[in-house]
């Protein structure tokens, strides 16, 4: 019988050991937690509402985590991959033994393990292991408290992340806290302030239970410990919390749940019935399994583990935001679904939103509509939202190519009509602050055809921007039979003509976009190279190299400009010289304009070369992933595919991986196939699709959704013989 049981014993580990590897073993939870990167490492549900995780050092950075510092406590709220002020960081819990310093409570750290679902850490001031599993709206916590009498948990109710970069700092208004029980503690926090600039405050509800109670149990209101007292509350800076201390000196190991809501208490207590029981590995499993589900709608083919966990990372890192906070609304009660942390959609338009268009329409569209609501109730689409207030327009109003990405490829499950409604009003509106919303300067874009330095700041990139929303509101006019209002947009979006100085020289390339004032002169003094930050007068995150190319829906007229497609490619060698900036979402689509040049091979090298800029290590981001818009770049590049974002067809790109495969809705697939792949290997010298010659480097995505074989013959030469059709360039074909 011993014998038998460890056959059986060894056949199940051999049999385990022998199953086949799922997508989310190859996330890697660390990718980008160093280097810029500033993602979030603690974990979460796919666009889960909760996102514990650590708080370390000064508080902050915007994920929360850093890698210097000791960790002050655990909060649940955070943002993902941002720069600017620091947003969240709401309710902090800590772990703690012996006498109650609650002016000194943080520790510092070894054995920190982060994994998808999972994240412990051994807080080596007190000997505690902490772990955290998640749900969509409550998380789990499992202390192991060592043999130490004064065990503990602390609720710090006026925690908040701070970092003041331009005034962006968050600002506590008031919290309290209640011990309901040995066994219970609730409470909230208001904040105001943030990236977003947010003027009324959001709050945060809490309710927390343990497993075991407490032997005692106090409250704390800024430094003072108030013992026995079982309620707190404070105003302003002033900071309120509670804790939990049980009795006895023995090991022990204590489980918290604790859930959180934008509404109430009550609903925080309702939400944390998603954990059932106190089981921690079963909340660890399931966050697993959903994960699994999510990233499942791609399969991936290599002998390179490292490309599949930059690749899966990157899926997984663009399902973190927006965060579904459906039924969670404080603001107005709606059938609608609810999302909040557009964070921002400048960043997400590019790649993130049309991946989720791809490979989770059901929630792209859910999003979508919560976009939608939310212009219908307060007047314009968000380009950037936190705290349930709209905030930070870095460009045009992106959310437009956001919604139109998803329009032009039949997305179902939206109603279009009240889309294309919300949409219009960008276009026609001006905002009372156009750097919270909508779109600043309409006025001059109205009656100059283009949005002067007086009219807004930035406006170097805004007027090129401004083109393409008109652009995609063209789009959906057309389609939705709304003829007039095509012509009108389609007019406006070609005014990016009226700010290009076709006199302007550099580095022996003649035309540029460039800023112009009011009364029609170009800005002074001037170069292409010239770009800014927040509330400059040129280019936002940019420069006029960079912009002059985003021209997506009339580049038979840009290439003209540019004198011709030879002309053309040698702008983009120049533009890669030294004058581009791969971190940045201006950058995103410029190694795929090659092709309309039918210079495939160009774009092969160049994408290429800013994959491997990615690594399957912690500082592998090169930038603020911003959301997860940076890494979605190169998974969309690894699969051999990129979106022109607002309309539908995606560019053939140069494949990672020997096979990527979309399981489609229906049971349907389409499988990109790289014959003959190889380092060397990464030119493409022809292309089928469904066994009959491809000769354009572009596929729509109705070929996709209907199901089917992309297979790309790659070569170690350059080889643009197999092109003959360009990518669409529909304003320019309007025109004839």
């Amino acid at each position: 019988m011993k014998f038998a049981k460890y056959f059986l014993a060894f056949f199940c580990a051999a049999s385990c050991f022998a199953q086949a590897q799922t997508p989310a073993d190859f996330v890697d939870t660390w990718i980008g937690s160093r280097g810029g990167g500033s993602i979030f490492i603690g974990p979460y549900m796919p666009f889960g509402m909760i996102k514990p995780s650590p708080d370390t050092g000064d508080n902050g950075r915007n994920g929360g985590w850093g890698d210097n510092g000791n960790i002050n406590g655990f909060s649940q709220t955070h943002v993902s991959g941002t720069g600017g002020g620091a947003k969240y960081g709401n309710i902090l819990i800590m772990p703690a033994n012996g006498e109650l310093n609650i002016s000194d409570i943080s520790s510092a750290r070894a054995n920190e393990v982060s994994r998808l679902g999972y994240y412990g850490v051994d807080l080596t001031r007190y000997a505690i292991r902490a772990e955290i599993a998640a749900s969509e709206k409550a998380a789990i916590y499992k202390f192991s408290f060592p043999a130490k009498e004064g065990a503990k948990i602390i609720f710090d109710a006026g925690h908040l992340l701070f970092n003041d970069i331009a005034g962006e700092g968050q600002h506590l208004c008031g919290s309290s806290a209640e011990v309901l029980s040995k066994c219970e503690v609730a409470g909230h926090t208001s904040v105001r302030g943030g990236w977003n600039l947010q003027k009324e405050p959001y709050t945060v509800y809490f309710y927390a239970v343990a497993d075991a109670p407490a032997a005692k149990f106090g409250v704390f209101k800024g430094g003072e410990v108030l013992k026995n007292q079982r309620k707190v509350s404070a105003q302003g800076a002033e900071k309120s919390g509670a804790w939990l201390e049980f009795g006895g000196s023995g090991e022990r190991v204590v489980h918290l749940k604790i859930g959180i809501s934008f509404v109430s208490v009550e609903k925080a207590k309702a939400n944390v019935k998603q954990i059932k029981n106190f089981d921690f590995d079963a909340a660890c499993s399931r966050a697993v399994a959903a994960w699994n589900r999510a990233l499942g709608a791609v399969e991936a083919k290599s002998d390179s583990d490292d490309k599949k966990k930059i690749f899966y990372t990157g899926l997984y890192h663009a399902m973190l935001m927006p965060s579904d906070r459906t039924g969670e609304n404080p603001l107005w009660k709606s059938s609608e679904p609810y999302y909040d942390d557009f964070y921002a959609i400048w960043d997400t338009f590019r790649t993130s939103g049309p991946l989720l268009t791809l490979i989770a329409p059901r929630r792209q569209a859910d999003i979508i509509r919560a976009l939608v609501d939310i212009q219908k109730r307060e007047g314009f689409l968000p380009d950037g939202r936190s705290g349930n207030c709209n905030g930070r327009t870095q460009g045009g109003s992106n959310a437009d190519v956001y919604i139109a990405d998803a329009f032009a490829k039949g997305l179902k499950g939206v109603n279009w009509l009240d889309a294309y409604a919300a949409v219009k009003a960008d276009a026609e509106n001006e905002p009372a602050d156009g750097y919270k919303e909508g779109r600043g300067g309409l006025k001059d874009w109205h009656s100059l055809g283009y949005l002067s330095v007086e009219g807004f700041k930035m406006s170097g990139c805004k007027n090129v921007e401004y083109a393409y929303n008109n652009f995609c509101l063209m789009q959906m006019a057309r389609a939705l039979g709304k003829n007039d209002d095509a012509k009108k947009y389609a007019a406006r979006a070609g005014q990016w003509q009226n700010v290009w100085d076709e006199n302007l020289e550099h580095s022996g390339f003649k035309g540029f976009i460039r800023p112009k004032h009011r009364d029609g002169r170009w800005l002074e003094p001037f170069t292409p190279m010239d770009g800014c930050s927040w509330g400059g007068d040129t280019f936002y995150e940019g420069n006029s190299w960079t912009y002059s190319f985003y021209v997506l829906q009339d580049m038979k007229s840009l290439i003209e400009k540019c004198g011709g497609a030879e002309a053309f490619t040698k702008r983009l060698d120049e533009f890669f010289n030294g004058k581009c900036d791969i971190s940045n979402e201006p950058f995103f689509l410029t190694p795929y304009l090659y092709i309309f040049a039918n210079r495939h091979d160009k774009t092969a090298e160049r994408v290429c070369k800013v994959k491997s800029c990615f690594g399957a290590h912690s500082a592998g981001i090169p930038g603020n992933d911003d959301s997860g818009a940076l890494g979605a770049w190169f998974s969309w590049s690894a699969m051999g595919l990129f979106p022109a974002a607002g309309q539908d067809y995606y560019f053939i790109g140069s494949p990672s991986f020997d096979e990527v495969k979309f399981n489609l809705k229906g049971g349907k697939s389409f499988v990109v196939k790289a014959e003959n792949l190889s380092d060397k290997n990464f030119y493409v010298a022809g292309a089928t699709l469904n066994g009959k010659p491809l000769k354009q480097a572009w596929i729509r995505h109705s070929q996709i959704l209907a199901g089917g074989e992309l297979i790309l013959k790659m070569s170690a030469s350059p080889d643009n013989s197999w092109l003959e059709t360009p990518p669409p360039s529909p304003l320019s074909d309007l025109k004839n």
